[in-house]
């Protein structure tokens, strides 16, 4: 049998790269439909409807355009998804040594939310800096800034951004951030893991449909609850206010409909983005399972 020391790593190592194919999966799936909330959330009275934003970006930028910010969500994704998986993985080891559970399916519900709300906090570490730099590049067309010199490629403008406004300014939009993550992935792995139980008699079973659609409830979740905090943070990465006065601005200038602008696509890509993600993930850990623990 495989040492128990040796185990550790290797399920730290497995939760890892699961969480890396799973990052970048969600990504290219659903990229287009990000920038459109994320052009919604920051110029509303530009960008009014997802048809809208989304042809409109087309005719100005083309499929470039679309996929805008692609490479750092993608460093974002693979960052947040390899931190929240690794994370989650080890605060649930935590939390069965001291409820006395032996597996993780033997936790209760709450106990595996709160394990995904521990997750997300560490994830928030990780996201912050590359969701800066994907939000300022999905908007700069729109500020003009392009045309004035702002670098263009996603390292010129993490640099740009190191440089010109201080290294401390990468973590711009931290707060909002941490509480999207925790407040999201309380909902994102606890809706993940109750759909599982709805629809898995067997805890340890593996089914692609089903395992996509527990993953996409888990996803719509997330961002159903988390998401005013995430118009707040946008707000604040890509302009110059602090989350507080982004509160003010965008409720008196939309009210209170102003922190759910851009919802629709964002919900639209979270069901099938983190149905795909879930399942790229399970089927990593089942393939690392068969290769790395069976043989022992």
């Amino acid at each position: 049998m495989l040492d128990e020391k040796y185990r550790w790593i290797a399920e730290c190592f497995r939760d890892t790269m699961a969480g890396v194919f799973g990052g970048i999966t969600a990504v290219y799936s659903t990229q287009p439909l990000d920038t459109t909330k994320v052009k919604m959330q920051t110029f509303p009275n530009e960008y009014r409807s997802v048809i809208v934003t989304l042809s409109k970006t087309f005719k100005q930028e083309g499929i470039r355009g679309l996929y805008a910010g692609s490479i750092p969500a993608v460093l974002a994704n693979v960052g947040e998804s390899a931190v929240a998986f690794l994370a989650y993985g080890r605060i649930s080891s935590i939390a069965q040594y001291m409820t006395g559970s032996k597996s993780h399916q033997e936790l209760s519900l709450l106990s595996q939310a709160f394990c995904g709300a521990g997750s997300g906090a560490c994830a928030s570490f990780v996201l912050t800096p590359t969701e800066l730099v994907k939000c300022r590049l999905q908007t700069q067309y729109i500020t003009g800034k392009a045309a004035k010199g702002v670098p263009t490629t996603p390292f010129a403008m993490f640099m740009h951004i190191a440089t010109k406004e201080g290294p401390l300014k990468l973590m711009r939009g931290w707060t909002p951030t941490l509480l999207r993550e925790t407040w999201g992935y309380f909902y994102f792995f606890g809706g993940y893991e109750a759909a599982k139980k709805v629809l898995m008699k067997d805890p340890d079973e593996i089914s692609l449909w089903k395992t996509a659609v527990s993953g996409g409830v888990g996803g719509t979740m997330c961002w159903g609850f988390a998401y005013p905090i995430d118009v707040v943070k946008s707000q604040v990465q890509v302009g110059s206010l602090s989350p507080l006065n982004a509160m003010k601005n965008i409720y008196s200038e939309f009210g209170y409909k102003g922190f759910f602008r851009g919802i629709t696509p964002c919900l639209m890509r979270a069901f099938p983005g983190c149905g795909a993600l879930f399942v790229a993930v399970d089927y990593t850990k089942l393939a690392f399972d068969k290769v790395v623990f069976k043989p022992y």
